[in-house]
């Protein structure tokens, strides 16, 4: 009985170091992972397709800022035109 016990102890300590040293390989590669993601995230970033969207960007930038030199060119010549009307 006392060697069963024993031997369960043994089984018992065995287990918890084996949780401890799983533990700490989870941690080093939750890390890895991130380490992994962020790189791969930075090679995307130079893609073609990357770029597409910049050069996207950028032309829908310079149309909303042509459009807004459209309407203060309108408000200039109509006054109060796109205004907004505080005093009711």
């Amino acid at each position: 009985m006392h060697n069963r016990i024993k031997r369960l102890e043994e089984l018992v300590n065995g287990a918890s170091e084996l949780i401890g040293r799983l533990k700490e390989e989870n941690e080093v590669l939750k890390k890895q992972v991130e380490l992994l993601g962020a790189a791969r995230g930075k090679a995307a970033s130079n893609t073609a397709a990357a770029r597409e969207l910049a050069d996207f960007k950028a032309k829908v930038r310079r149309r909303l800022e042509r459009i807004c030199v459209k309407i203060e060119k309108a408000n200039d010549q109509q006054p109060g035109l796109f205004e907004e009307e505080d005093e009711q």
